[in-house]
């Protein structure tokens, strides 16, 4: 049964429900809040595009793993060893997030209010073998997502982390974190510089995100943001533990009326100088059975 594209698991704590779809790159394909009115999305629903390629991209939220955000060029160097691995988006040269998005996961795990989906053998071209593992708890206030990253491979190597989630702009959507600066990024998105935050940019106080496309990466981020919805008197904090140091605020060229806020562990293109032996924060090296964990908590109010 959990080989079928289509088996979804659901959790329910209270007012809550959380659904998983294992096969589907271990994704959320919803969560929601039972209201008055009726159920409530505080992520996306999954819901593919007629004539869309079912993949987790569609989903609330996805796993990046091994690595967050993107490698420039593809390439990198570590410890007197070239790597490079493939592109893995339709359209784009560049390999964004790894593979778990892209791969079926196993529940390992269930109880009443917890699903611990489980990634055995993960791989990117011959570069990464990793094992992942995605902890899901659910009480009546919270949804809570950890996230543990191991080196399976028989080297050390570099790795990344972070979590993916798409929130719908209904209900009149602000936001509001803090951070230290946001990265200035080149066409693909990888960071190149480190700028104050201009006026435009700061979300300390609650604000809408204009319409159009964002992928604006925060650095020195607090590691807690809000998002309310004032038309439905709804809101939603997350609260990261430190190892997610980077939050991303992505809006889809598309149009669709989503935002991201992505906790992660690195800057876009973080595997910059590990060749002259510089190590960029939010990057772990793991040697051979090591692993790395990171808990993000989504708190309704």
């Amino acid at each position: 049964m959990q080989g079928r594209k289509d088996f979804r698991l659901r959790l329910r704590a209270g007012v809550l429900t959380l659904e998983l779809v294992p096969s589907l790159g271990g994704a959320v394909s919803a969560f929601r809040l039972e209201t008055r009115a009726g159920p409530f999305d505080l992520f996306r629903s999954l819901k593919v595009p007629e004539g869309a390629r079912e993949d987790a991209l569609h989903a609330g939220c996805f796993p990046m793993v091994p690595f967050a955000n993107c490698i420039r060029d593809n390439r990198f160097g570590f410890e007197g060893r070239r790597y490079a691995v493939s592109p893995n988006m339709a359209g784009s040269r560049l390999n964004f997030h790894g593979s778990g998005w892209q791969s079926a996961w196993q529940v390992a795990a269930r109880a009443l209010d917890r699903v611990e989906l489980r990634l055995g053998d993960g791989r990117v071209d011959g570069v990464y073998r990793y094992e992942a593992v995605q902890l899901f708890e659910l009480d009546p206030r919270a949804l809570t997502l950890t996230t543990t990253l191991r080196n399976r491979g028989e080297r050390a190597m570099p790795f990344s982390f972070g979590q993916h989630p798409w929130f719908p702009r209904h209900g009149g959507m602000l936001v509001r974190f803090r951070a230290g600066a946001v990265l200035g990024t080149d066409a693909e998105g990888g960071a190149l510089s480190r700028e104050p935050i201009a006026q435009d940019a700061d979300y300390s106080v609650f604000r809408s995100v204009p319409a159009g496309y964002r992928n604006q990466c925060y650095a020195g981020w607090t590691g807690e943001a809000e998002i309310a919805w004032p038309a439905n008197r709804i809101g939603l904090a997350i609260t990261a533990d430190p190892v997610f140091g980077h939050l991303m605020l992505h809006a889809p060229a598309s149009g669709e009326p989503v935002v991201c806020l992505e906790p992660q562990s690195p800057a876009p293109c973080g595997f910059d100088g590990l060749e002259e032996g510089k190590m960029a924060p939010g990057v772990f090296v793991l040697a051979p059975g090591e692993a790395i964990a990171g808990a993000i908590r989504f708190e309704v109010s």
